[in-house]
């Protein structure tokens, strides 16, 4: 596991190459903005869970300001690629999105009336844990049948290699699932395709109730969006209703891993202006 210590080394350093590099005096930094895989709490600031990291309950802001020096923002990175879409991207023109992120897990960021919405402590977006299989996968959240276990980068390796890997291990069996699925197999394609179903499931809960304009699904999902994003659609279009269905537009991010990134830069800007 990544420990909380080693976050703060690196951040500091990259922030120190990046001022380097730039040329920047410190009177012209406006603050880090840092993307978290995991649930914040928006009162305390706290790390509730970053499953991906081996993180709960943990505190990160302070101890960062204080080897940093400057002001930090924290957000929730999926939260982070949906500012990312609203200021540069697909959702500019936008109040009503979604952007679903899907990597080793699946998370998304929600804009509501022009708004983030977050919930009364944070964790919206957690659309990951939507149960689309009762007879699925069991998911660490000690559920079954979670959206992130058919349809996440970790799920898809999963169902492919029938065992647990590790991380630089998933994204190389990843990367040959992908490849094989592009040269006809068979047996990876239809991977992709159970969760591109899994995905379009859940996507149809979340048309259903809060009636977007867009969905905008992003991280990896960019790297292969040609092979599935027909089938969902066509899975939408099969469980969604007719009337906010045909209203929505389901996209593919054009800023692939890098959105949560931008996204996290984007806040001490988005602090300046107010919003």
């Amino acid at each position: 596991d990544f420990t909380v210590q080693q976050a703060i080394e690196t951040i500091t350093q990259e922030y120190h190459k990046a001022v380097t590099k730039l040329k920047l005096s410190k009177e012209r930094v406006l603050g880090v903005g840092v993307s978290v895989p995991g649930i914040l709490d928006i009162v305390s600031k706290k790390i509730v869970l970053a499953p991906n990291l081996g993180w709960s309950m943990v505190e990160l802001l302070e101890p960062l300001k204080a080897a940093l020096n400057v002001p930090v923002y924290l957000d929730n990175e999926s939260m982070c690629s949906a500012s990312c879409e609203n200021w540069l991207g697909l959702c500019r023109d936008a109040e009503d999105f979604i952007c679903i992120n899907i990597e080793s897990g699946i998370g998304a960021g929600l804009f509501l009336r022009g708004k983030a919405y977050r919930g009364i402590s944070g964790s919206a977006g957690e659309v990951g844990h939507i149960p689309v299989d009762e007879n699925g996968p069991i998911c660490k959240c000690g559920n079954v049948g979670c959206l992130e276990t058919i349809a996440s980068i970790n799920g898809m390796v999963a169902k492919a290699c029938k065992n647990k890997k590790k991380h630089d291990e998933i994204e190389t069996a990843f990367d040959n699932l992908l490849k094989n699925a592009r040269e006809g197999d068979d047996e990876c394609l239809s991977v992709f395709n159970e969760g591109a179903i899994s995905l379009g499931k859940a996507i149809a809960y979340l048309i259903n109730i809060i009636n977007p304009q867009k969905i905008v699904l992003g991280k990896k999902f960019p790297e292969y969006s040609d092979l599935v994003i027909d089938v969902i659609r066509k899975t939408v279009k099969k469980y969604a209703l007719n009337y906010p269905s045909s209203q929505v537009e389901i996209l593919s991010s054009s800023f692939g891993e890098d959105s949560s990134a931008l996204g996290a830069a984007i806040i001490p800007i988005r602090k300046l202006f107010g919003r």
